[in-house]
C-alpha cells in the first residue's frame, strides 16, 4: 500500500464501525481540538504534506487501515496501546516486546515528522501515526491490562443501553457518546476549549510520552477499574458475567473523558507544532 496513493480510500471507509481506541467519535474530537491549536506555519506545512487534510477524519485513519497496515508493517496492530499490567510487575521489554507498543512508537514517528530531509510520504504517514497514537494513550484502557485484554473480557451494562458491552468498548464509545449528551462534535469541542483555556491547555503541552502514559495508567487504576463494581484486581470475570454500571460511574467517567480528550488534542497540536513549525523547535516528545 502506497500511503499517499491510497489516502483517498480513507474517506470511503470513515463510516465503518470501529471498536478500537477512542472509537471514531473520540478520535474525531481529539483531531478537532488539535486543529484549533495549530500554529499557522504548522497548519500550512501539514496541508502541504496531506493536501486537504481534515484532522477530525485523519485522526481515525490508523484504525481505518489497521488490517492493511498490519500486513505492510508487521506489529503495527500493537501500536495502539501498552499492555502494562494493572496488578503485577512486568518489565517494559516484556509488555512492549520488540518495541511494538504506543509509547515506543510515538517518539519514533515524531522524529520522522520533524525530519525535513525525509520524504513527504514518510512524513505524512508519520503524522497519521502520531495523531492517532497520542489520542489512543489518553484512553486509560490503552495503557494497562488486568489480564482481560484491556477490559475486553469484562462485560458491563452502560446506563441507558440494554445490550451488554465489554468495558473497553464502553470507554471507547458508549461512555464518550454519553459524555457528549447529544452535543454536536463542533459544539462539544468549543465547550472543551472554553473550559480549559484558563491555563490547562498550555500546562498540558509539556512532558514526555512516559508522563502521559503514567497519567492514563493512574486513571485506569483509580477510575476505570477502581470504581468498577465487583472488581478485584487480578481476579478474572466469567465471560457470561455482566455488571451494571451505576449512573455515578458513568457520570464520573464523563468528567474523565472531557479532560482526556482535551489533553489528547492539546498534546497532538503541541507535537505537530514542534515538528512542523521551526519556531517551536523539534526536541524529543
Amino acid at each position: 500500500m502506497r500511503f499517499l496513493r491510497n489516502l483517498a480510500l480513507l474517506f470511503a471507509f470513515l463510516g465503518a464501525p470501529l471498536a478500537q481506541a477512542w472509537g471514531p467519535d473520540g478520535h474525531r474530537i481529539t483531531g478537532l481540538v488539535a486543529g484549533e491549536l495549530l500554529t499557522a506555519k504548522a497548519r500550512i506545512r501539514l496541508n502541504q504534506l496531506v493536501p486537504g487534510i481534515n484532522l477530525a477524519d485523519y485522526a481515525n485513519q490508523m484504525d481505518v487501515f489497521r488490517t492493511a497496515l498490519s500486513v505492510e508493517i508487521p506489529g503495527s496492530e500493537k501500536w495502539h496501546y501498552d499492555n502494562r499490567p494493572m496488578c503485577a510487575a512486568k518489565d517494559y521489554a516484556e509488555y512492549c516486546a520488540g518495541g511494538h507498543c504506543a509509547s515506543a512508537k510515538i517518539p519514533v514517528y515524531f522524529k520522522v515528522l520533524a525530519d525535513e530531509s525525509a520524504k513527504d510520504e514518510a512524513r505524512a504517514q508519520a503524522a497519521m501515526f502520531l495523531i492517532h497514537m497520542v489520542g489512543d494513550i489518553h484512553q486509560p484502557l490503552h495503557t494497562t491490562d488486568d489480564s482481560d485484554l484491556g477490559g475486553n473480557q469484562k462485560n458491563v451494562l452502560v446506563p441507558g443501553i440494554d445490550t451488554p458491552r465489554n468495558l473497553h468498548r464502553a470507554w471507547d464509545s458508549e461512555l464518550v457518546r454519553r459524555a457528549l449528551r447529544g452535543t454536536s462534535e463542533a459544539d462539544y469541542v468549543a465547550l472543551l476549549l472554553a473550559r480549559y483555556r484558563g491555563g490547562e491547555l498550555k500546562a498540558w503541552q509539556s512532558g514526555e510520552v512516559a508522563d502521559w502514559m503514567g497519567e492514563s495508567y493512574l486513571l485506569a487504576q483509580s477510575h476505570v477499574y477502581g470504581r468498577l463494581p465487583e472488581f478485584t484486581c487480578g481476579v478474572p470475570w466469567p465471560m457470561d458475567k455482566v455488571v451494571p454500571l451505576p449512573a455515578s460511574y458513568a457520570d464520573a467517567a464523563a468528567e474523565t473523558i472531557h479532560t482526556q480528550l482535551a489533553k489528547a488534542g492539546a498534546r497532538i497540536a503541541w507535537l505537530l507544532n514542534r515538528a512542523l513549525d521551526p519556531q517551536h523547535g523539534a526536541g524529543k516528545p
